[in-house]
């Protein structure tokens, strides 16, 4: 091992123990948005992290106020096959009758999701999680995490609110969901968004694939040296 790592070169040995952590560690963040940023329509505004602008309709202002009305404000994203996708949110609802929902989107349209899709809507009284269909029963937190796993041919969705799960995994079977979108659906009014972020994190066969590619350019550097 010595002798391998005598050829590598500072920042391979970086990103080799960045794949040696945890999946937090190695996790790449697409997406964050900072609810910080005033009382203008979030719709039009570029991502606080990440390479995308705001589009859809002016649900929320940029301090993650619902402004009323119902549609959808989202960012452009489509999964790749071979990761596991985490998108996390913070989102209270005071009204009933009114929700907000945050989720894997099939387009940006007015509402811009489909029981199909992996979402959850916060109501005044809890979550409703989709594909599986299911109400909580009771509201534990504000913070919910909806986790996309594309890494086998039929891909699962499994969510949580602070870290207790709502229903069970839901496995597709014979179509995977169809996402071109990612962000925020509403209808109403009384609500609130603190946080947002998508990360992703590659299955451990790419992270083989990367320590192979590095340790060949070891071997090619060190002929290099001994010649």
């Amino acid at each position: 091992m010595k002798t391998i790592a005598k050829y590598i070169p500072a920042a391979a040995l970086g990103t080799l123990l960045l794949i040696g952590g945890t999946n937090k560690a190695s996790a790449a963040v697409i997406y964050s948005q900072t609810f910080t940023g005033g009382t203008g329509a979030l719709v039009g505004a570029t991502v606080t992290t990440g390479d995308g602008t705001w589009a859809g309709d002016g649900i929320l202002n940029r301090n993650g106020l619902l402004e009323g009305g119902w549609g959808a404000a989202s960012l452009a994203f489509t999964p790749t096959s071979g990761f596991v996708y985490e998108l996390t949110a913070t989102i209270s609802s005071q009204y009933w009758g009114s929700w907000i929902g945050v989720g894997f989107l099939p387009d940006n349209s007015l509402y811009g999701w489909a029981p199909n899709n992996p979402i959850a809507l916060r109501t005044a009284t809890g979550w409703q999680v989709y594909p599986q269909a299911v109400n909580a029963s009771s509201l534990i937190s504000n913070n919910v995490t909806i986790i996309l796993d594309t890494t086998l041919a039929n891909w699962t969705t499994s969510i949580y609110q602070a870290g207790t799960q709502i229903g069970s995994t839901y496995t597709y079977t014979g179509t995977n969901p169809t996402i071109t979108r990612v962000g925020f659906v509403s209808d109403g009014s009384g609500g609130q968004v603190d946080a947002f972020q998508l990360t992703a994190v590659p299955e451990p066969s790419t992270y083989a694939m990367v320590l192979g590619g590095l340790l060949n350019l070891s071997l090619i550097r060190r002929r290099r040296v001994q010649a």
